[in-house]
């Protein structure tokens, strides 16, 4: 399988998630290539594309957006799966609404017609100490809704990442391939979770 990584970064951990993602990829022998959105790469001639962006304004990294909107077309035609790296992963609900978790890739799946067959969200990392003057301020607010200090923090874990890969690869043959552009309708009564259940279970 020919797969595309795309992804944008603004403190390295996405980037360091990346690396490993196409790793773990290539040793199954799939070729991989990664790219940043502002490298613009063209997302034809690939079987997969892999999205990834830090979180920011509650949603994924405008710059991975952009590049989303400006390719909308050719990707609606490519099966996608994506990741996010986010420090709140737990999620909450505020006044009858969810913040954070996977509420955070909204804008990303209705960015589609065909969306994305698996996402995920994994931990990132957070130094005070390295953060812009404008991030560290959001930061702190962020942090202080949560009713927590904003300090020195890890969530990022391999085991995760790994967890994504394998689910991807799964998930590929059954969910990637089942969308189509026009054809979204006809999936609306397949129950896809049983689906799940069923692959997971073969896998042991």
């Amino acid at each position: 399988m020919r797969i595309l990584i795309v992804y944008t970064t603004r403190y390295r951990t996405t980037e360091k998630a990346v690396g490993l993602v196409k790793k773990l990829f290539e040793e199954r022998n799939h070729e991989v290539e990664v790219a940043h959105v502002k490298d613009d790469p063209s997302p034809t001639n690939y079987d997969l594309i892999i999205l990834s962006a830090p979180v920011y304004r509650d949603g994924p990294h405008w710059d991975l957006m952009e590049w989303v909107e400006k390719h909308r077309e050719e990707l609606e035609d490519v099966p996608k799966a994506f990741f996010l790296v986010a420090m709140h992963l737990a999620g909450s609900v505020f006044m009858g609404k969810l913040h954070g978790g996977i509420a955070y890739a909204q804008p990303l799946i209705e960015a589609f017609e065909v969306p994305p067959f698996y996402g995920t969200l994994i931990g990132g990392e957070i130094d005070p100490d390295k953060l812009s003057e404008e991030d560290r301020k959001k930061m702190v607010r962020f942090y202080a809704v949560l009713g927590e200090k904003l300090e020195k923090k890890s969530l990022f874990n391999e085991k995760d990442i790994k967890a994504f890969v394998r689910r991807v690869l799964l998930y590929y043959d059954w969910f990637g391939k089942h969308f189509k552009r026009g054809e979204v309708e006809k999936a609306k009564n397949f129950d896809f979770m049983e689906k799940v259940r069923e692959l997971e279970r073969a896998m042991g």
